[in-house]
C-alpha cells in the first residue's frame, strides 16, 4: 500500500512539474507578447510625432509662402491689373452704347462686346 502510494505521490508530483512548466512557458510567451505590444506602441507614438512634426512644418511653410512679401507685392500687382482692366471694360462698354451701333448683327463685334461682360476680380 504504501509503494503504490508512493507511485502515486511521484505521479502526483510529474504532473504538478508538468503543469508548472507549462505555466512558466505560458507566462514567457505572455511576456513576449506584452514586449512585441509595448514595441508596437513605441513605434506607433514615434510615428505619430513624426506625423505632427511634419504637418506643423508644412503649415509654417505655408505660412511663411503666404506671409511672404514677394507674394503680397504680386497680389497687389494682379489687384491693380484686374481694377485698370476693369475700368478699360467700361469705357468700351460706354463708347460701344454711345455710339448706338447695332452690335448684335456682327458677330465679331458680339463676340467681343460679350467679353467685356466678364467680372475679371472672379478669375
Amino acid at each position: 500500500v504504501l509503494m503504490d502510494n508512493m507511485k502515486h505521490v511521484l505521479k502526483l508530483n510529474k504532473l504538478i512539474m508538468k503543469s508548472q512548466q507549462e505555466s512558466w512557458d505560458l507566462e514567457e510567451k505572455l511576456l513576449d507578447v506584452r514586449k512585441k505590444r509595448l514595441q508596437l506602441k513605441q513605434a506607433s507614438e514615434s510615428k505619430l510625432l513624426e506625423i505632427q512634426t511634419e504637418k506643423n512644418k508644412q503649415k509654417d511653410d505655408l505660412d511663411n509662402m503666404e506671409n511672404s512679401d514677394k507674394i503680397k507685392t504680386i497680389q497687389q500687382n494682379l489687384q491693380k491689373e484686374i481694377q485698370i482692366t476693369t475700368v478699360i471694360q467700361h469705357v468700351f462698354q460706354g463708347l460701344i452704347l454711345g455710339s448706338k451701333v447695332n452690335w448684335a448683327e456682327d458677330s465679331a463685334f458680339k463676340e467681343t462686346v460679350l467679353q467685356l461682360e466678364k467680372n475679371l476680380t472672379t478669375i
